[in-house]
């Protein structure tokens, strides 16, 4: 579930995840979003990929901004 950082031109970008465990309530909007980063375990528990590929970014900002608790923290850096 990890990528390397992707170059696209002279511009590199990785994307860093957390959750913040004490607020997430596990409602899955995350899991909706960005299915191939994250994933909520028969056990009930949230899994996700603290460096997800960077052509996942869209797609994990858009969970984060979707989380009811705001629970997920994104952090992208592009480098020159």
């Amino acid at each position: 579930m990890t990528a390397p950082t992707e170059t696209a031109g002279t511009q590199s970008v990785s994307v860093s995840v957390s959750v913040d465990a004490n607020h997430c309530n596990f409602y899955a909007i995350c899991v909706t979003e960005a299915p191939e980063v994250f994933e909520l375990r028969s056990n009930g528990r949230l899994r996700y990929a603290a460096h997800p590929a960077p052509t996942s970014m869209e797609a994990v900002l858009a969970a984060a901004r979707l989380c009811p608790m705001q629970a997920i923290h994104v952090e992208v850096r592009r480098a020159r």
